[in-house]
């Protein structure tokens, strides 16, 4: 197992944790996403992981991540996450599929290597998620840290209107998760 599969599925195990304390009628509540639902949230993050089961596998897409992400979410989120998950860590499972050359849009890389970038997008969206469904938001410390660690040089050529926002201003106080989020432009 490499570091990069060991943090993904450590997150992808995070991001699960929240949609198991879904209370009923939640996937319609407002998140921190500007202009989305938890139910948008959890279709981004489907869409996502079947992007990445779609470079491995060699083949299109089924859905775009930003486009209509509600829709991916279908009627049953917790189920079709379930699905998900199972599916990406399956395809994940066997020989030669970390280190695959593959064409992402990142670019031309291994597998391995976009998996460990995916720990920011699963992490960071495990705390909206949360927020939306007003359940527990703590993240996984060792996580944080993780997501921090990948983003931080790459934050500020993210910024935009289909990733992050301006990044959020903190006190010199502020806890790990609070500046993980803070750049990312998130408020907590």
């Amino acid at each position: 197992m490499s570091d990069n599969l060991r943090w993904f599925t450590k997150a992808v195990y995070g991001f699960d944790h929240v949609v198991r304390l879904a209370p009923d009628g939640g996937w319609d509540r407002g998140s921190p996403c500007e202009g989305w639902t938890a139910r948008h949230v959890m279709g981004h993050v489907i869409a996502v992981q079947r992007y990445l089961e779609s470079c491995v596998l060699g083949v299109e897409p089924p859905m775009h991540p930003m486009v209509d992400p509600d829709r991916h979410a279908g009627d049953d989120p917790a189920a079709t996450w379930a699905s998900t998950r199972d599916a990406v860590l399956d395809v994940l499972d066997h020989p030669g599929a970390l280190t695959k050359r593959i064409t992402s849009y990142r670019g031309e890389e291994r597998t391995d290597e976009l998996i460990g970038f995916n720990v920011v997008d699963t992490t960071v969206h495990s705390w909206d998620l949360a927020r939306a469904l007003g359940v527990d938001d703590r993240l996984d410390p060792g996580l944080v840290v993780r997501a921090t660690e990948i983003i931080a040089p790459v934050a500020d050529a993210m910024r935009g209107a289909t990733v992050f926002g301006p990044a959020a201003a903190v006190g010199a106080d502020a806890d790990a998760q609070t500046r993980l989020l803070a750049l990312c432009g998130r408020t907590s």
